[in-house]
């Protein structure tokens, strides 16, 4: 009796494959495809209907954006003409309205999005105005973290991408200008500063990812609206951004940093090794290395620039060896991303 040969079948091997343009182009310029079936398999890629439904929202979505911003600049332009009450009304009955009809529309569609946004939004408007006419003397930061708490509810039922952005874009500035208020933490405790703000979106981004073990299998589950793949590049851009100058300060005064400094540029850079080994080995990820390797790749040009123009060469020295760093480091993470999509593998995680 003959054995079955062992591994992937034929079909399971077409599964695993990709079709994109890129792919359909190569087809046809090695002649294993002709022209009529390229464009037919664009078609079926890429159909028509759809570019008239991304268009549709796209309208959609910048037109809810100009209401509300001409929502923002009425208030602006008319304030003195308006009775305070009369404003507070209208913004009132504004959120109400918004409110209601993205409660009353199927929560799964655009438009009762788009109102939840604006309710979203207009509340902010509303905070914003009744500390001006009442002058309530608060911080910058307790208006954008009553605005934070207020939104948080909407934000976890709405289920809704730019809702969720503005919300965590919310939380970081609140955050950071509560630190920066703070007495005697502004010079000596910056580095922590930045830290402490890369770790709290890190987890974000690790509850993100606990989330979703597997992006496409988890469309139609409670959290798949986090699935597109620009979220974790979203909230690793925002980790990265507070890392950088954390690793910056220690760089650009590394003779004579504090204890602190020296402490938070340790951490930052282990966090940094972490990142990367997780998008290369847990979380294949080229897209994210290549943000990691372009923040890694900055910090080194500037630490020859730092450390030559102090204790080796002058300006033009240091110009020469700074441009050569450059090249060396730029062209070495390139051609490692090019090794790893040579290698396939970002598309490790998009077909498993």
């Amino acid at each position: 009796m003959e054995s079955k040969p062992e591994g992937p079948s034929s079909f399971e091997l077409l599964r695993s494959v990709s079709i994109d343009r890129h792919l359909l182009d190569e087809l046809t310029a090695r002649g294993s495809i002709d022209q009529d079936l390229r464009l037919e398999s664009l078609g079926w890629l890429h159909p028509g209907h759809l570019w008239a439904r991304w268009t549709m929202v796209m309208l959609m979505a910048f037109g809810a954006g100009l209401v509300l911003a001409g929502i923002v600049f009425f208030f602006a332009f008319n304030w003195a003409s308006i009775p305070d009450l009369v404003k507070l009304g209208l913004i009132e009955c504004a959120i109400i309205l918004t409110a209601l009809g993205a409660w009353l529309l199927p929560q799964d569609t655009l438009p009762g999005r788009l109102l939840l946004l604006a309710a979203a939004v207009l509340t902010g408007v509303f905070l914003a105005v009744f500390g001006q006419i009442y002058q309530t003397g608060a911080d910058a930061w307790q208006f954008f973290a009553l605005w934070v708490v207020l939104i948080t509810l909407w934000t976890a039922i709405g289920r809704f991408l730019p809702l969720w952005v503005l919300w965590l874009l919310l939380a970081n500035l609140s955050f950071f200008l509560w630190w920066s208020d703070q007495p005697g933490l502004e010079d000596d405790h910056t580095s922590l500063m930045y830290l402490v703000h890369a770790l709290a979106n890190g987890v974000v981004l690790l509850v993100r990812e606990w989330l979703l073990p597997d992006p496409v299998e988890t469309e139609n589950e409670a959290f798949g609206w986090l699935a597109p793949r620009w979220t974790r590049w979203l909230l690793l851009a925002a980790m990265l951004s507070f890392l950088f100058p954390t690793l910056m300060i220690w760089i650009a005064n590394w003779e004579t940093a504090s204890a602190s400094v020296a402490l938070s540029a340790l951490v930052a850079a282990g966090v940094t090794l972490v990142l990367f080994l997780a998008f290369r080995f847990w979380r294949p990820d080229v897209p994210a290395l290549a943000m990691e390797l372009l923040m890694v790749c900055i910090l080194v040009i500037m630490a020859v620039a730092i450390i030559m123009f102090d204790d080796i060469f002058a300006s033009l020295g240091t110009t020469f060896f700074t441009a050569i760093a450059a090249v060396v480091c730029f062209g070495g993470a390139a051609g490692y991303l090019r090794s790893l999509l040579a290698r396939g593998i970002d598309e490790q995680e998009a077909g498993s």
